[in-house]
C-alpha cells in the first residue's frame, strides 16, 4: 500500500466516525425553583476575656517587592535586536 492510500483510508475513517454524538445538541432544562436554606445557627466564636490582647497574625502581611530602578542603556551595551 502506498502512503497516499493509507492517508486516504485514515481520513475517511475519521470522517465517518465523527464525534460519536447522535441527534441534535440541546441544553439541559433549567430548574424551576431554587431552594435557599438558612445557615445553621450553632454556638458562635468565644468572646475574648476582658483586657485580653487580640491575637497577632502568625506571619507579617506579604507585600510586592519594589521593581529595580531603570538604568539608561549605554552605547556599548547590546540592545537585543
Amino acid at each position: 500500500m502506498t502512503a497516499r492510500l493509507i492517508a486516504a483510508l485514515l481520513a475517511s475513517g475519521f470522517a465517518v466516525a465523527g464525534c460519536g454524538l447522535k441527534g441534535p445538541l440541546t441544553l439541559p432544562e433549567k430548574p424551576g425553583e431554587v431552594t435557599i436554606r438558612p445557615a445553621r445557627t450553632g454556638p458562635g466564636p468565644a468572646a475574648p476575656a476582658e483586657g485580653a490582647q487580640p491575637a497577632q497574625p502568625a506571619t507579617p502581611p506579604v507585600t510586592a517587592p519594589e521593581p529595580p530602578p531603570q538604568v539608561p542603556p549605554t552605547k556599548d551595551a547590546p540592545t537585543g535586536g
